[in-house]
């Protein structure tokens, strides 16, 4: 297992388990967003590649749910973020983030997560409403072992203005904890944050990780690069 000692006395990584988990229901499909989802991911893993080689205490692996009628493993093994392949994303259907919440609840446990697995980071996209009991669900997932405060980094980043920011806060247990992303530009800065900095959060030692009221506070995401558009730009979700 990667969190047993070598026998010659080198301690090796423990895991760091990331994961998606990426609203595809058919309301994505407006502005592009579903596209700019898959190229934002495409385009922050070999940041992500290059930060996980540098960080000598922690392995860090990928998985991705995604949602929209029902819920689904989009990548269902935790893969070492070297090997992680994204493949891209249709949307169709509505928004049930309670079979995702439960999808999730399932691998986190002792036996699926290692003994000494470190606080898995666990970001949740969503560009509108749950059309399902997400509530119930997420009391259920906070119930759990790993899903008591301070136990996950959890980031909320909503895809344009007619996203349920409540839930998402809901979510992650804090307000500063959700990102909103109004076009493809934002949403590629907060995703690339997410994958390195928050790894490098949840990987740095701390018994206590942000979105809790005893947590440490999380590293903020770079701000949002002013972009003057006119009358006629779309771009902006």
């Amino acid at each position: 297992m990667t969190d047993d000692i070598d026998p010659l006395g080198a301690v090796s990584r423990s895991q760091l388990h990331f994961f998606w988990l990426a609203d595809c229901s058919g309301s994505m499909r407006m502005h592009g967003k579903i596209q700019a989802l898959n190229n934002a991911i495409h385009e922050s893993l070999p940041a992500a590649r290059e930060a996980a080689a540098a960080n000598p205490f922690a392995e860090m692996v990928m998985r991705a749910i995604k949602f929209s009628t029902g819920a689904a493993w989009h990548v269902k093994d935790a893969t070492p973020v070297d090997d992680f392949v994204w493949k891209d994303l249709e949307a169709l259907g509505v928004t049930d983030l309670a079979a995702a919440l439960r999808l999730l609840k399932e691998e986190l446990t002792p036996e699926k997560m290692g003994r000494r697995a470190l606080p898995p980071v666990i970001v949740l996209l969503s560009d509108g409403a749950p059309t399902d009991d997400w509530e119930h669900a997420l009391m259920e997932f906070n119930d759990t072992g790993w899903g008591r405060p301070g136990r996950t980094v959890r980031v909320g980043i909503a895809l344009g203005k007619d996203a349920d920011k409540a839930v998402l806060q809901k979510w992650t247990g804090a307000e500063e904890t959700v990102f909103e992303a109004n076009n493809a530009q934002r949403l590629t800065e907060l995703i690339k944050w997410a994958s390195v900095t928050l790894s490098k959060f949840a990987s740095s030692g701390a018994s206590q990780v942000g979105g809790s009221e005893s947590g440490s506070p999380l590293p903020p995401p770079p701000p949002p690069v002013a972009v003057v558009a006119d009358d006629e730009d779309d771009d902006t979700w």
